[in-house]
């Protein structure tokens, strides 16, 4: 999981490719180990001069480093900085894909007005390959004599199904793993109502995913 700090920014040694070694925090500003446990995932920009790096790392509270182990941008044309062996600024960032993915963590798949047993031909299109991992359905009024039963399809295809308990208005969230390609589609069956009065306004079907080559986003 990522964690983010405000004014966090400190001197730090670097040589090639290798970790950041931080040697202490700039003025006005706290240190990594002030804001962050060992271990902790956060992004990074670090800048000498002309020479600049945007990333992803892990920093090691012992060793007083941190990783490299993602890298969005840079002044290398995308690749990490072959650093001269000398001192750089290394600040913790929020790196625009975090916001990008921020802005787009979840999905809501919804039908309107009164329930009713239904083949969905709605479709919502992955924008990135990702992996949902977690599902909440619910209704503005509960359904009554049965269980709301809904199912997902991908491309068409079965993928997964939930339900929301009789007499209910929402069904726990749960989790989940359904992988996506960029592109590939899903769509939302009901395949029960509640039999003496059926669910209304609307059913929601809400899930939240992770990019699968990335991380999860919380």
């Amino acid at each position: 999981m990522l964690v983010f700090a405000d004014r966090v920014k400190e001197n730090a040694t670097v040589e090639g490719a290798g970790l950041y070694t931080l040697t202490g925090a700039s003025i006005g500003f706290q240190s990594f180990a002030t804001a962050f446990a060992d271990g902790a995932r956060l992004q990074y920009c670090a800048e000498s001069g002309t020479r600049w790096e945007v990333g992803e790392g892990v920093f090691n509270a012992v060793n007083g480093t941190l990783s490299r182990d993602i890298i969005f941008s840079s002044s290398n044309n995308g690749a990490a900085v072959d650093w001269p062996a000398g001192s750089v600024k290394v600040f913790c960032v929020a790196a625009s894909s975090a916001i990008q993915r921020s802005a787009n963590r979840g999905l809501i798949v919804a039908t309107n007005g009164t329930l009713a047993v239904l083949a969905g031909n709605a479709r919502w299109y992955a924008p990135q390959p990702l992996t949902f991992a977690s599902m909440d359905a619910w209704v503005g009024v509960a359904g009554t004599g049965s269980d709301i039963l809904f199912t997902l399809r991908k491309n068409g295809l079965f993928a997964l199904s939930g339900s929301i308990t009789d007499g209910a208005f929402r069904m726990p969230s749960t989790s989940i793993t359904l992988a996506m390609a960029a592109e590939e589609w899903l769509t939302l069956d009901i395949t029960q109502v509640g039999a003496n009065t059926p669910g209304k306004e609307p059913l929601k079907n809400y899930m939240d995913f992770f990019d699968a080559s990335y991380g999860e986003i919380t």
